[in-house]
């Protein structure tokens, strides 16, 4: 192996940090529960100064290494769940402790966003802004997509509000956010290697409802491309989460909703009464009968209750049977048709003549809460695929699970990829230390930046175990919130 260091991480993913929610880890509580974001977290400070303390070694270690650049993965602003003022002094934290003034700038001062379910309304925004501008030429319709490549001729779409809220940090007056949607790519002309980032939720059946439906009414295809998904998905994202936490007491209902949803036997429950209440609905409104004939001899009731049921009833219900796993069999197999279907389709279009060189792909997502790395065979690609999630931040259920917690992912010039695995949900008390980890793969490989992030944590142990403390403490107390908000005594 080569004596000359690795260059510093040139990205660094992170998703699911549900700023301005009380159930996120990173967003300081009263001792109510109540969110207050006007006061940075422990857990974030203590997770700023050893972020920063680790990405700056990495970057000591070859003189020359430009600042890191932030990809926030998604889901980073609660906007779907908490109210828009408590989301953007959750960000301001964040940036504060990440940006501090008077501090050497280890982070670029320009971010990369890619927005998830819960803060889908960033992507509405800059949508409308896009067609907006495109007024003065020749207009067409909304942009469904942006480009996949970082770094392509087209102009990125800038985030009003993210920019905004950073350049309140007097150094970081000249800072700018853009959105890119819903899929980010790299690609190293050189070796072939290929990074592919997208926040999680489309390889999620919750969020693909209306394309099952009109699969089930239309008989028509699932969507092959990743503009496809959006135009037929994207209302339904909105509807469901992007925008409900300033809708006062409509809000609060949402979160219930969040909640009934994260449990299976609630979520089951639900779906039979949402059932009941559509068909009362439609006849009530409509004058349409459930018993009424649809496609294939089957009725609207039981259009409506299998809909429901596989939407929001059964997803939820294998995700939670699926506890001690990273990731459900259905949730599998919907990741590699992703990946295999409308994510290739966009590679190989952005390519071009140069899609049959890439070689070792890598995928990065969140959205499932449950951090973890593995190779994984997908038809169409040359190499098994690397696939990392990052977690998340947040409990939002009153019991730990061993497979929930979060991660940071670091991608390095030559488009290396490592994990910094943050915590795991405490167990008795006790909370994993961080540490790095890659994909396994049955073809052993070395992997500088691996190699050089374990050793950065091992330099910072004492800044990682102030972290790992905070996270623990954070966790349990949220935990303790929500068993008292749920068990009623002398229920079963």
């Amino acid at each position: 192996m080569s004596d000359v260091p690795p260059p510093g991480p040139r990205y660094l993913c992170l998703s699911d940090l549900h700023l301005g929610a009380a159930y996120s880890l990173l967003t300081h509580s009263d001792d109510d529960g109540r969110p207050d974001p006007a006061t940075a977290s422990a857990t974030l400070v203590a997770f700023g100064q050893a972020l920063r303390q680790t990405v700056a070694a990495l970057q000591t270690a070859t003189p020359g290494s430009p600042p890191t650049t932030l990809v926030l993965l998604g889901d980073v602003l609660d906007m779907g769940l908490s109210p828009m003022g408590d989301t953007a002094a959750g960000f301001q934290r964040f940036i504060e402790a990440l940006y501090p003034a008077g501090a050497p700038a280890v982070f670029s001062p320009h971010v990369l966003c890619v927005p998830g379910n819960h803060d889908h309304h960033l992507w509405r925004i800059a949508q409308d802004r896009q067609y907006l501008q495109a007024l003065d030429s020749a207009p067409a319709d909304l942009v469904q997509a942006t480009p996949l490549l970082a770094g392509g001729p087209t102009p990125p779409v800038p985030s009003e509000l993210l920019t905004r809220l950073m350049r309140r940090q007097p150094q970081l007056a000249d800072a700018t956010v853009s959105i890119v949607y819903p899929n980010l790519g790299l690609f190293h002309e050189a070796s072939g290697r290929c990074v592919l980032m997208h926040h999680g939720h489309y390889v999620d059946s919750t969020y693909t409802a209306m394309s099952s439906l009109n699969q089930a009414l239309w008989q028509q295809k699932p969507p092959p491309t990743v503009a496809d998904i959006e135009a037929q998905n994207g209302p339904w994202v909105d509807f469901l989460w992007s925008d409900l936490g300033s809708a006062g007491a409509t809000g609060q209902g949402a979160l219930a909703l969040y909640e009934v949803l994260r449990d299976a036997a609630a979520s089951r429950r639900f779906t039979q009464r949402a059932g009941d209440e559509a068909v009362r609905l439609l006849s009530a409104t409509l004058g349409i009968s459930g018993q009424s004939q649809t496609v294939k001899g089957l009725t609207v009731e039981q259009l409506l209750r299998a809909l429901l049921d596989v939407t929001l009833g059964r997803a939820a219900e294998s995700e939670r049977d699926a506890d001690l796993q990273v990731i459900s069999s259905d949730g599998l197999q919907q990741l590699v048709a992703y990946l295999a279907g409308p994510l290739k389709r966009q590679l190989d279009e952005a390519l071009g003549s140069a899609a049959p060189r890439v070689g070792a792909t890598r995928f990065i997502y969140g959205h499932t809460h449950k951090p973890w790395q593995r190779e994984l065979p997908v038809p169409g690609y040359a190499m098994p695929v690397a696939v990392y999630n990052t977690g998340g931040w947040v409990i939002d259920q009153p019991t730990m699970g061993s497979s929930q917690g979060a991660a940071a992912v670091l991608i390095d010039e030559a488009l290396n990829v490592a994990s910094l695995r943050l915590f795991n949900d405490p167990l008795n008390g006790v909370m994993a230390p961080v540490h790095a980890a890659d994909a396994a793969s049955i073809r052993p490989q070395a992997n500088p930046l691996r190699e050089a992030l374990a050793a950065a944590i091992e330099a910072q142990a004492d800044a990682w175990q102030q972290f790992t403390q905070a996270a623990c403490s954070a966790a349990e107390r949220q935990a303790e919130r929500l068993l008292d908000r749920f068990f009623t005594p002398g229920q079963s």
